[in-house]
C-alpha cells in the first residue's frame, strides 16, 4: 500500500524523508510515475469501474500503444489535440499518451465542436472513437476503439520518460461558459504540477500515501483532470465512478477523498441513507459557498473532514473556506480589494476582489481584449465582492453582478441567502430585487419550504435575518422553486409569482 506514496511527497515537498531515488533522477511526469509503478508493483490496480480493473502494467502499456496510434496519425509535439471520448478509461489513457508525447490536450465534448465554438480556437485535431457529425471533418482522427482499450504484449516503457519542459504547455483549460462563449487558458507543465501539489496539500495526512480517488466527473472538469493525475503518480487508484452509485462505494469503504460540485454534493447528502458515514473520507468542494446548514448535514452524515475551496480557472485555488465563510489564503496567493475606480480599499473594506497567484494563466487563447480587461498588470480581475478582515484572510460574499439594488443601497444576497437556509424547514431561498406597488425597489425573500420541518413562525425567523440589512422587505414562501434542468432557481420566474401574487393582494383593496 505504500507504493510511490513516500517519493511523491518528497518531491513535491510535503516531506523531507521517503525518497527512494536521487533528487535529480524523480519523475517530473505523471506517465513516468505511472512507469515506476509498473516496474515496482505491476499489478495494483490503477483505473476501476465500468469496464473493470486496469493494473498499473496494464494502463503503462496501453499508454505506450496509445502514443504510438498519436505517431501514426501524425499527431506532433507542439500541436493542440482535442479529446472527444465519452468513456472516461480511455479518455484518460489518450490524454497521458499525449503528454508522453509533449502534445497539448483539450478535453471536449460533440457539442463543443460547432459553431459558435470555433474549433481552430480550440485544438488542431479532434480524435473521436466514432464518426461524429459536428465540426470540421477535415480535422477529425477516427481510432478504432480496440486501438486504445487493449493492451498487446510487453513494450519498453522508456516512451513514458518525456520530461516536458517546465514552461511547455500541457493543457487547455476552458470555463464553463455559463456567461457565453467558453473562455480557454493555456497551462503549462509547472503550473499542473503546482496545481497538483495544492489540491490535496490540505488533505494529504489523511490521503496519502495511497489516495483513492471516486471520481464521478468528467476529465472536461479541471478538479477532476488534475485530482486523477495525482492520484496516479502516487500509486493509488482511480474509481470512475457517478453520482447514482457512489454511495454505494462510500458505504462500502472504498476511496478516500471526492470532489463534488455545491449543487451535486447537496443532492448527495439529501439521500435517505443511512450507512454513509466515514470518518475517514475528505471530501473537496468547489462551485460556489457551503451553508452552514449543508456542511452541518454533511459532516454529521458522511463526514468531519470538509474542504470547501474558493478559487477560479484562471488563478486555480485562492483560499480554503471554514463554517463562518471565512477564508484562508493558500501559500503563494496574494490579494487586493478595490473600489469601482479601481483604487485600492482600507484593509477590511469591501470592493471588488484582484487575485495574483502562482499557479495563474497569462491570459485568454484568442481573446485579446477578453484578456486585457481580465488581467490587468499582473492581478487577475474577478467579478467577486469581498474584503479581507487580516491580510491573509479573504471573505468573499458574491458576485458584483448578483448585487442587489435597494432604494440605493447596494446588498449582497450570499450571505442573507446562506442565513435563511439554516432555518428549519427552508429548504433553499433566494433573495432579489423587485419592484413594489410604488415602482421602488424592495428586497423579496422567497423562500422553499418543506413543511415536515419547520417549526414557530417562519415569517418572524424571516424578518430576523432580513430587517439587519433592510427595513422593509417582501415574502413569498413557496413549496417549490421553478428550476432549470440543471437545478439552478429561475430567478425571473420567482420573481413572476411574487407579481402575480401581489396584483392579487394590490387589486383587492
Amino acid at each position: 500500500m505504500s507504493g510511490g506514496g513516500g517519493l511523491l511527497q518528497d518531491a513535491m515537498g510535503w516531506t523531507k524523508t521517503g525518497s527512494t531515488m536521487p533528487t535529480s533522477r524523480k519523475p517530473r511526469s505523471t506517465c513516468a510515475f505511472i512507469a515506476l509503478h509498473a516496474r515496482e508493483r505491476p499489478a495494483a490496480t490503477a483505473i476501476d469501474g465500468p469496464g473493470g480493473r486496469t493494473s498499473y502494467r496494464d494502463l503503462a502499456l496501453l499508454i505506450v500503444q496509445a502514443r504510438d496510434v498519436l505517431i501514426a496519425a501524425g499527431i506532433e509535439r507542439g500541436r493542440v489535440l482535442g479529446v472527444v471520448i465519452p468513456d472516461r478509461r480511455t479518455h484518460l489513457i489518450v490524454l497521458l499518451a499525449a503528454e508522453a508525447l509533449g502534445v497539448t490536450t483539450i478535453s471536449l465534448s460533440v457539442a463543443e465542436l460547432g459553431p459558435p465554438a470555433h474549433l481552430d480556437r480550440l485544438c488542431h485535431r479532434v480524435l473521436a472513437l466514432e464518426p461524429i457529425a459536428a465540426g470540421d471533418p477535415s480535422k477529425h482522427l477516427l481510432i478504432p476503439p480496440e486501438a486504445l482499450v487493449r493492451a498487446a504484449g510487453d513494450r519498453p516503457l522508456d516512451a513514458l520518460s518525456y520530461r516536458p519542459e517546465p514552461d511547455a504547455l500541457v493543457r487547455l483549460i476552458k470555463t464553463s461558459g455559463t456567461t457565453g462563449l467558453p473562455k480557454v487558458m493555456g497551462m503549462t507543465h509547472r503550473v499542473q504540477e503546482l496545481t497538483l501539489k495544492r489540491n490535496l496539500q490540505h488533505a494529504a495526512p489523511r490521503i496519502l500515501p495511497h489516495p483513492d480517488y471516486l471520481c464521478i466527473y468528467s476529465f472536461s472538469v479541471r478538479g477532476a483532470h488534475s485530482r486523477a493525475l495525482l492520484t496516479l503518480q502516487c500509486g493509488g487508484t482511480v474509481y470512475l465512478t457517478g453520482g447514482d452509485v457512489i454511495g454505494d462505494l462510500i458505504a462500502a469503504g472504498i476511496g478516500n477523498f471526492a470532489l463534488f460540485v455545491t449543487g451535486d454534493l447537496e443532492r448527495f447528502v439529501r439521500l435517505p441513507r443511512q450507512d454513509l458515514f466515514r470518518p475517514a473520507l475528505h471530501i473537496d468542494v468547489i462551485g460556489s459557498a457551503v451553508s452552514a446548514r449543508l456542511r452541518q448535514a454533511l459532516e454529521a452524515k458522511i463526514t468531519p473532514h470538509v474542504a470547501v475551496t474558493y478559487g477560479t480557472n484562471e488563478v486555480h485555488h485562492v483560499s480554503i473556506v471554514d463554517a463562518e465563510n471565512l477564508g484562508t489564503l493558500f501559500p503563494g496567493v496574494r490579494i487586493r480589494i478595490v473600489d469601482e475606480n479601481g483604487k485600492r480599499v482600507a484593509q477590511g473594506g469591501c470592493g471588488l476582489i484582484h487575485i495574483r497567484t502562482e499557479t495563474m494563466t497569462s491570459g485568454y487563447i484568442g481573446a485579446p481584449e477578453l484578456t486585457k480587461a481580465a488581467f490587468v498588470n499582473g492581478w487577475y480581475v474577478t467579478n467577486d465582492i469581498g474584503y479581507q478582515p487580516t491580510p491573509d484572510t479573504l471573505v468573499v460574499l458574491g458576485r458584483a453582478d448578483d448585487m442587489i439594488n435597494i432604494g440605493g443601497l447596494k446588498v449582497a444576497p450570499g450571505p442573507i441567502e446562506a442565513q435563511l437556509k439554516s432555518i428549519p424547514g427552508v429548504r433553499d431561498a433566494l433573495v432579489v430585487s423587485v419592484d413594489d406597488q410604488l415602482d421602488t425597489n424592495v428586497m423579496l425573500v422567497a423562500v422553499e419550504i418543506e413543511q415536515s420541518r419547520m417549526s414557530g413562525n417562519l415569517r418572524e425567523q424571516v424578518a430576523r435575518i432580513a430587517n439587519r440589512y433592510v427595513s422593509i422587505f417582501q415574502f413569498l414562501p413557496l413549496t417549490v422553486f421553478p428550476r432549470t434542468e440543471t437545478g439552478k432557481i429561475q430567478r425571473e420566474a420567482v420573481k413572476a409569482l411574487y407579481r402575480e401574487n401581489a396584483s392579487r393582494m394590490w387589486g383587492s383593496g
